[in-house]
């Protein structure tokens, strides 16, 4: 498994530079609808990775894709946040082309709460503030606790002025996420990428990231990366990413699927 991510890793860099197109417009407020429409994609002296692949994400839903290593899940995620263009095919925010705004206007837009999050060597309350600096200390406040980070905050050597070290070192992989929650939902994106984010909790901390997002997610169009059972139920519905495309699937039947794996 470490290797394959190595080789995606090596792959991703050798695409051509990260498009930029600070000379366009900015991306107008969007009413959160997402449109891939036969999107083809591959890396460089590699297969396809994604095929005339379309997708329909409506305001306010909750979807999660699923597949396997390698399926191409972390490629979609870097595409529609235009780290790097699609070969064949456009992605739609509303009815925008994407490749027509701005980068850094259509970034603003979305929030990425990822596995591995990158974290600032200073104070919990400057990591959770980082999308918005001149947010005060009750928005960083309401922030935490929404993403249910304000109880393990309150209980740190100096509360939210304590400083957490290079990459959140002196915090468990469970409160690492839960600030990088609390800084996208401070940050009050249109739209949620959730891409494996409960990955570092334990079955407990998973439920109570969950239920937190339950009630944060309805007034968000989200998409869900995962392999976990427990994160379907935040979901509308399943997609399963296989052979470069994208195909329905009953979340109780992947649930089921994983958790026999697990077993194994």
């Amino acid at each position: 498994r470490a290797r394959g991510g190595a080789e995606r890793i090596l792959a991703f860099f050798a695409v051509q530079a990260e498009p930029r197109g600070e000379d366009k417009p900015d991306l107008q407020p969007v009413s959160r609808r997402i449109r891939f429409e036969n999107v083809g994609f591959s890396y460089p002296h590699g297969s396809e990775v994604l095929r005339d692949l379309s997708l329909q994400v409506e305001a306010g839903e909750t979807i999660a894709i699923t597949g396997k290593n390698g399926a191409g899940k972390s490629t979609l995620i870097h595409l529609l946040m235009r780290m790097m263009d699609p070969d064949k095919g456009r992605i739609l925010f509303d009815d925008t082309d994407i490749r027509d705004v701005s980068t850094t206007s259509l970034r603003a837009q979305i929030g990425l709460v990822a596995q591995h999050t990158l974290l600032l060597n200073g104070t919990v309350s400057e990591n959770i503030a980082y999308g918005r600096p001149l947010s005060g200390p009750s928005e960083v406040e309401q922030a935490a606790r929404a993403a249910h980070a304000h109880e393990f905050i309150t209980q740190l050597p100096d509360g939210y002025r304590t400083v957490i070290g290079d990459q959140g070192l002196r915090l468990s992989g469970g409160q690492r996420q839960r600030v990088a929650l609390a800084r996208t939902l401070l940050k009050d994106p249109a739209v949620l990428i959730l891409d494996e984010a409960t990955s570092m909790f334990d079955p407990l901390g998973e439920q109570g990231f969950i239920e937190a997002c339950r009630r944060l997610l309805t007034e968000k169009t989200v998409i869900l990366i995962t392999h976990r059972p427990a994160n379907l139920a935040l979901t509308d519905r399943v997609l399963e990413l296989k052979d470069g495309s994208l195909h329905s699937t009953d979340k109780y039947e992947v649930g089921r699927e994983q958790f026999e794996m697990d077993e194994q």
